[in-house]
């Protein structure tokens, strides 16, 4: 009889303690990969991790959690479906959702949309090639001239400067929200005149430095606005009438500001608005010296890589 009774007991342990030890073990996970029916997901978890096929978790971001089981499981990676068959995944590829290994039926659920029990994002590791790494920086720009003050052209009524510059710039990093940035930029800009009929091309090619103040605290996701000065010195060339005149052109200043989106952990897209004052002092083939102050506003897209 306390044979018998020492067997029950030990089968008792064995199916009660399962369900009292169980706790809930909470981590951020990145989705590798969404079906295009969005009906699952992978995961880079597997056997490896403790992962078994048919295994149920919770993947939360600050919008939504949902209950999903594994459908197929290998060594590194698992595929997982929504409980619910009439759930479409609202995840997309390298989102970092939190993921609760325990299932308790409406109770994790609830757990789940706790913010306290749920882990906190550090963007700045995350994404710290954007953050606390040194990066570069692409961009190609259109601009359009506000005001033009030239001493051997004379202001016309209809008239007008647009034209479109590149650029790449070195960013040095040297706290999270300020950075220095080391480039250089081409330009290419027509001033014409209507009446009569006239092209005045200008081509420049400079180097520049610039300060940024990126608003990470004040965001909170991977993306950000920023405030940008830049100063600039370089040579200018410009054609008047088939007689080219060519000397020295400065930046002073640039103001950007500008939103950065990154779409991976090492690229982001940036799009800026700026104004910019540029003087330049050309003299012609004859000696005739000619000065040019220009202020022009900007719209510019790139990448940081």
């Amino acid at each position: 009889m306390k044979k018998h009774f020492g067997y029950l007991f030990l089968l008792g342990l064995i199916t009660f303690a399962p369900t009292k030890l169980l706790y809930a073990k909470e981590e951020l996970t990145v989705i590798q990969t969404v079906s295009k029916n969005r009906k699952s997901f992978v995961v880079a978890k597997g056997i490896k991790d403790g992962v078994i096929k048919g295994q149920e978790i919770i993947f939360a971001n600050d919008n939504v959690s949902i209950v999903c089981k594994a459908s197929e499981v290998n060594r590194n990676f698992s595929l997982w479906v929504p409980v619910d068959a009439t759930i479409t995944v609202p995840f997309n590829k390298e989102d970092i959702v939190s993921s609760n290994s325990t299932v308790y039926g409406n109770v994790a659920l609830e757990l789940i949309s706790d913010p306290s029990l749920t882990p906190t994002i550090n963007y700045n590791e995350i994404y710290k090639k954007f953050r606390t790494l040194n990066n570069i920086t692409i961009k190609a720009s259109y601009n359009k001239g506000l005001t033009q003050s030239s001493s051997s052209v004379s202001d016309e009524k209809n008239s007008s400067r647009s034209g479109y510059n590149f650029a790449v710039d070195y960013n040095y990093r040297f706290m999270p929200e300020f950075e220095m940035s080391f480039g250089a930029r081409i330009d290419n800009e027509v001033y014409r005149i209507e009446q009569p009929e006239l092209d005045i091309p200008t081509n420049r090619i400079m180097g520049t430095i610039a300060a940024t103040y990126h608003f990470i605290n004040f965001t909170k996701d991977q993306n950000n606005f920023y405030l940008t000065l830049a100063a600039g010195l370089g040579r200018s060339e410009t054609t008047v009438d088939g007689e080219k005149a060519s000397g020295s052109v400065t930046l002073l200043p640039e103001a950007r500001i500008g939103y950065m989106m990154p779409f991976t952990k090492s690229m982001a897209l940036v799009f800026e608005g700026s104004v910019e004052s540029l003087s330049t002092t050309e003299t012609f083939s004859d000696g005739t010296e000619q000065s040019t102050n220009i202020l022009n506003m900007k719209a510019s897209i790139g990448l940081r890589f």
